[in-house]
């Protein structure tokens, strides 16, 4: 694929992420048993880290690659979204055999990656709705959710963990 194809096909995987999670929101907050998921963020560095550490021109092609290898090594009903160099993953509820966890290591290690390890990066799993995270109309947008689980994360997620910047 060229660069112009990949950043193109990025942008798609965003629309598509946004209206099935805004649909997922819906049918949650509609339904006494809900839909049970699992939510992923992947987090590279700060806010313009990455831009800073490799360059924002390298940085996107980078990222747009790693859109790319997400959506081939899940599920087709898993739903890879990017914002900035943030990553969002639905997974419909998985079986405890499967590890979200080390597949996405597995993804981020691979050698065509390795120009992002300049950063840190967090990852963060959530299961959606819990106890302790309602999903509710006082977020308008999928869009303020998402920035609340992110200030929230250290409470909410399930679990959280750091690669370090390796160079």
């Amino acid at each position: 694929m060229n660069e112009n194809t990949l950043i193109e096909a990025d942008l798609e995987s965003r629309r598509n992420f946004l209206a099935n999670f805004e649909w997922m929101m819906s049918v949650v907050e509609r339904y006494d048993n809900p839909l049970q998921f699992g939510l992923v963020l992947i987090e590279y560095g700060e806010k313009h880290a990455l831009g800073e550490a490799c360059g924002a021109v390298r940085a996107i092609e980078q990222l747009t690659e790693v859109t790319e290898s997400l959506k081939k090594a899940f599920r087709k009903t898993d739903i890879v979204g990017r914002y900035g160099s943030n990553f969002w993953i639905i997974v419909p509820k998985a079986s405890e055999n499967e590890k979200v966890q080390n597949k996405i290591l597995d993804i981020l290690q691979e050698a065509k990656h390795q120009g992002l390890n300049v950063v840190n990066r967090e990852i963060s799993i959530f299961s959606l709705p819990s106890d302790t995270v309602k999903i509710k109309k006082d977020y308008q947008t999928p869009e303020t959710f998402l920035d609340y689980l992110i200030e929230n994360k250290k409470q909410f997620a399930t679990h959280v963990f750091t690669l370090n910047a390796t160079n």
